[in-house]
């Protein structure tokens, strides 16, 4: 696990600038910081598959994330998204996809019609402005709705960590960095 800050020293930055060199980092946790984007470092880890940026202050994600090529599990929940760029589109490998809680206005129709590989996309919570919520006075969603899709979300979940390996090798590849 690898502690940095902002406000730390040189020698510090020194290390930002070495995880850049970790091509073969296949996992990377850096929820509950207070990004405002993406740290460049993490965007030259070639070999990423699962990044966990919830819960920071993103407002927007750069226009060339899907130089992410082998990224297939996103999770970008409680920020300040309001749009999601179109580069998702041709992330091929992205299958699990959560924007939850965050300020999207606009419904990424070319993220969800995209024939790519997508087999799960939250966007609950978001305020989204489209004609066909427009035209409905206010959406309620029933406690089954709910467990529905909290099962499902389980189902993708559980089966997103089996394919990832037994615990050994879930911990050998996983990076979590706070900074």
């Amino acid at each position: 696990m690898c502690r940095m800050k902002e406000e730390e020293g040189e020698g510090d930055w020194k290390r930002r600038e070495e995880l850049s060199n970790l091509k073969q980092v296949k996992f990377v946790d850096i929820s509950a910081n207070k990004f405002a984007s993406i740290p460049i470092c993490v965007l030259r880890m070639s070999s990423l598959q699962w990044l966990d940026l919830s819960s920071n202050n993103l407002r927007d994600l750069p226009q060339d994330i899907d130089r992410l090529e082998e990224l297939h599990t996103l999770l970008l929940q409680k920020n300040k998204l309001t749009y999601l760029p179109h580069a998702l589109v041709n992330m091929l490998k992205l299958s699990f996809l959560v924007v939850s809680g965050d300020s999207l206005v606009q419904m990424p129709t070319a993220i969800c019609d995209s024939t790519s590989g997508l087999k799960f996309i939250s966007l609950k919570d978001n305020p989204l402005e489209t004609t066909s919520f427009q035209e409905i006075e206010e959406i309620t969603e029933s406690d089954r709705d709910r467990e529905l899709f909290e099962k499902e979300f389980m189902k993708v979940y559980i089966a997103d960590l089996k394919e990832r390996g037994t615990e050994n090798e879930i911990q050998a590849n996983f990076l979590s960095i706070q900074m």
